[in-house]
């Protein structure tokens, strides 16, 4: 008995003293492994440290940089002391009428470290930032802050640095001439890009009542390089279409899948005869604009009476990309071009039944009694056409010739007119 007792308090000592062991080391390899893991933290830490490098939160100082850099030359701004660069953005006088931004609102000084790029660590591109819709633009400038230098890299930066030398580039006010170049791009099938534009939208099908059509931004980016935006809503969501265009060599590339998606509508067009609708009496291409209107036609609109509705319309055919832009939308198949041409034809019993018809807006049709609107200076030009057994169907425009402002009458005549035409 005495021998089983000692036994069993010698083996309750061995059980205690291996687990007291086996604590002792599980303990030991948990805080080894803890050790590890925190000195692996701080050692992440400290290279993380000396891999940031010291330019990296310059932004400030970058745009400081630009505010301060003085205007060489007339800005035709009266200022004491010298113009700075951050004085002169403060004008928006200067940045609607001299460089020549019509639209967006300002959204202030922005900065983005350039140092991952080739041009080194100490870079940063610095831009007054102007927001229109969804799209940044506006000046921007390349900044070293190691050499304290600052260099234009777009066209409205030149213009506030040095307004002569930049006022005098060849890609100054070019929004116009970047638009209409971009929508005459020709595809194999030798459709348009304004047509493109339009055939994707109708494979998008109705829009609805939320939806816009905002219409082309440009923004210059470098040398010959512009960066375009086509703007619109999709079922209340604001989205663009993102593409880049070569100047120079009127060299046309998409951004984004929108840009990407336009072009491959323009890309799958089967090779037709594209319909006509230009006025048979009308030729867009004469220099001389009193003689584009033709024959009889010409000594009509000499008359007092009917001098402006010829303007009027005059004003809408001199537009060579919306004409193009319409006429691609309008060439549905092998025999559009032909049924065109038949319903332009002229009959004995009345005019023809496609034509251009344009009328003086009235005061008392509805219309706001505005100056132009009591002097006659405002006409609906519109395009009536009908094919076959089909309604009769219209494109039109409101053109008020003391302004010279078009304006759309439906939603498809707006969406042909904002796809040949920048904002503003």
């Amino acid at each position: 008995m005495e021998t089983r007792l000692i036994l069993q308090i010698v083996l309750g000592v061995i059980i205690a003293l291996v687990v007291v062991m086996g604590g002792l080391m599980i303990y030991a390899l948990t805080r080894q492994a803890d050790t590890v893991i925190v000195q692996e933290l701080v050692d992440e830490e400290t290279l993380e440290r000396e891999r940031r490098n010291p330019w990296a939160d310059q932004g400030d100082a970058a745009i400081a940089l630009v505010q301060r850099s003085r205007v060489r030359g007339d800005a035709g701004v009266e200022v004491e002391g010298n113009l700075t660069v951050g004085r002169l953005m403060e004008e928006e006088t200067f940045l609607r009428e001299t460089m020549k931004i019509e639209t967006g609102e300002v959204a202030g000084w922005e900065a983005q470290w350039w140092g991952e790029t080739r041009h080194g660590p100490s870079f940063y591109l610095v831009r007054y930032a102007i927001q229109d819709e969804e799209v940044t633009i506006g000046p921007a400038w390349l900044v070293d802050l190691q050499t304290q230098k600052v260099v234009p890299k777009n066209v409205p930066a030149q213009v506030a640095s040095r307004p002569q030398e930049g006022t005098q580039s060849k890609y100054y006010d070019q929004d116009r001439q970047v638009i209409s170049a971009m929508t005459s791009h020709r595809f194999s099938s030798q459709i348009n890009l304004g047509g493109a534009m339009l055939r994707y939208f109708q494979e998008m099908g109705q829009r609805g009542d939320d939806d816009r059509v905002l219409g082309w931004t440009v923004d210059h980016d470098r040398e010959e390089l512009f960066q375009v935006y086509f703007q619109w809503t999709e079922d209340g969501t604001p989205t663009y279409a993102h593409f880049e265009f070569d100047f120079d060599q009127r060299a046309l590339r998409g951004a984004n899948l929108q840009a990407h998606e336009i072009m491959r509508v323009g890309e799958e067009v089967e090779p037709l005869e594209r319909v006509s609708i230009m006025a048979q009496s009308y030729d867009p291409t004469e220099r001389i604009a009193a003689n584009r209107w033709q024959g009889a036609t010409r000594a009509a609109c000499r008359r007092a009476n009917l001098r402006d509705q010829c303007r009027a319309m005059a004003t809408i055919l001199d537009h060579n990309e919306l004409i193009e832009t319409l006429e691609w939308v309008l060439t549905e198949d092998s025999d559009s071009a032909e049924k065109f041409q038949e319903c332009q034809a002229r009959r004995e019993d009345g005019p023809p039944v496609c034509r251009w018809h344009a009328e003086r807006v009235r005061a008392e049709d509805g219309e706001e009694a505005s100056e132009a609107v009591q002097a006659g200076q405002v006409y609906r030009v519109r395009y009536l056409y009908q094919i076959g057994d089909g309604e009769e169907q219209s494109i039109g425009w409101k053109v008020n010739l003391r302004s010279e402002r078009v304006e759309p009458l439906d939603g498809f005549s707006e969406l042909a007119y904002r796809a040949v035409r920048p904002r503003g």
